[in-house]
């Protein structure tokens, strides 16, 4: 009589939580595994006459990561707005010491898409409604967590029990399994809030994606595709909940204020939200018989708009770790399999937060340091070099070999090699 084969546990129904079970449900190892997602919520409907507040910009990495899954063409074919070029800039005119960066000048088509948290999260769960070996379960959070010898015994809400052989915790930057397992993280607040709402503009947003430094902190215009823009304006916590309750006018007045003007008068804007923004780093990603993806594992300022994309990066990354363990003959939820995960991408995940951190406090300088700043900002766009490498890293294109995405499929799909 066979044993049963291998689960894997995921808590956490979040795009990072998906695409993981995705990739390891449609991959080389798909018949060698199951796997089961859980989440206290259903994931959020998406509608097709409503744009989702929160939207990511995808890398290309990114892109091609759900292309290999198979969910990209549902999501390409329902919304998603690719981005062609960058227009960042710091003075009080868009054109003053601005930093442009343009995809035609590393030949290719556009330098990401924005996409919706919910049309990622509804075209992943179809993946796994599809896959045999794949199962999601919602309105049960994971209660406890019992460590064993070989393997993860998971109790949720209302008293159900799941054995496993690895758990992934892929609930978040407040991940409760995180907590019990007893994994420290390293955090501090910015005493930020981001403030995201959708905005119309008297002027085409051009497929570019604008953002301003402001004293506050930075704003972003994102183009999507019915002609109208995602704002994520990152503010003192205060302004922003003062921003938030303002009359829709008022707030509108305010942000075409703060726009310099960029894509003319502004407005109507659609309801807004608030997110209050944190650097949060785990020092360990792994324990036996689990590990940390995604926000769980770390969380950065959104001003470079590379949250989602680290995180999906952690997904391919594990994915791809325990595939080659199963290959191995080895158990997938051993701490020495889980180590190889931690050190492919805790380096990276750490080096991108302490950039984005430093970025963060260089623009937070007093105004005796703009003058260096607009010369920092006119020397880069003057350099071909420096900029096609900036758009060539952001894209995921250049990165070392150990964490260019190698895609994990069976053999017979039309997915990209990796």
């Amino acid at each position: 009589m066979s044993s049963a084969p291998p689960t894997v546990l995921i808590a956490g129904a979040g795009v990072v939580g998906l695409a993981t079970a995705a990739l390891l449900a449609t991959g080389r190892c798909a018949d060698r595994l199951r796997v089961h997602v859980l989440d206290a919520r259903a994931p959020p409907p998406w509608r097709a006459e409503d744009v989702d507040l929160r939207v990511y910009a995808l890398s290309r990495a990114s892109q091609r990561l759900l292309e290999s899954v198979g969910a990209w063409w549902s999501i390409s074919a329902r919304r998603a707005c690719a981005y062609r070029r960058m227009h960042v800039w710091e003075g009080l005119r868009p054109a003053e010491g601005a930093l442009q960066f343009d995809s035609a000048d590393i030949a290719e088509p556009d330098l990401g898409h924005i996409v919706e948290d919910a049309l990622i999260r509804d075209a992943l769960a179809d993946v796994l409604e599809a896959a045999r070996s794949a199962e999601l379960t919602t309105g049960a959070a994971v209660d406890s967590v019992e460590i064993e010898p070989r393997s993860v015994l998971v109790r949720l809400t209302g008293g159900r029990t799941l054995r496993g052989t690895l758990l992934v915790a892929a609930d978040g930057s407040e991940s409760a399994v995180r907590r019990l397992l007893a994994l420290p993280v390293a955090a501090h607040g910015y005493g930020q809030t981001a403030l995201v709402t959708h905005v119309a503009s008297t002027q085409p947003h051009r497929d570019t994606a604008w953002q301003r430094f402001l004293p506050g902190g930075p704003l972003a215009f994102l183009p999507l595709g019915d002609g109208r823009s995602s704002v994520v304006w990152s503010l003192p916590t205060e302004r922003a909940e003062e921003l938030l309750a303002a009359p829709p006018d008022a707030f509108v007045a305010d942000l075409t204020s703060a726009s310099a003007g960029v894509l003319g008068e502004l407005g109507p804007c659609s309801a807004r939200a608030g997110f209050p923004l944190q650097a949060l780093h785990a020092p360990r990603y792994c324990a036996p018989r689990a590990a940390l993806v995604g926000d769980a594992a770390h969380t950065v300022h959104p001003l470079a708009g590379q949250g989602m994309n680290l995180g999906l990066l952690d997904a391919a990354a594990l994915a791809r770790t325990l595939e080659d363990a199963l290959l191995a003959g080895e158990d997938p939820g051993d701490l020495k399999v889980l180590r190889r995960y931690e050190r492919e991408r805790k380096g990276d995940n750490l080096a991108m937060l302490l950039a984005l951190d430093a970025l963060h406090r260089v623009f937070a300088l007093p105004g005796w340091a703009a003058p260096w700043r607009l010369a920092a900002f006119s020397a880069v766009d003057r350099s071909g070099i420096a900029k096609r490498y900036l758009m060539r890293r952001a894209l995921g294109l250049n990165a070392g070999s150990k964490n260019r995405l190698r895609w994990s499929h069976a053999e017979g799909t039309s997915s990209p090699r990796r």
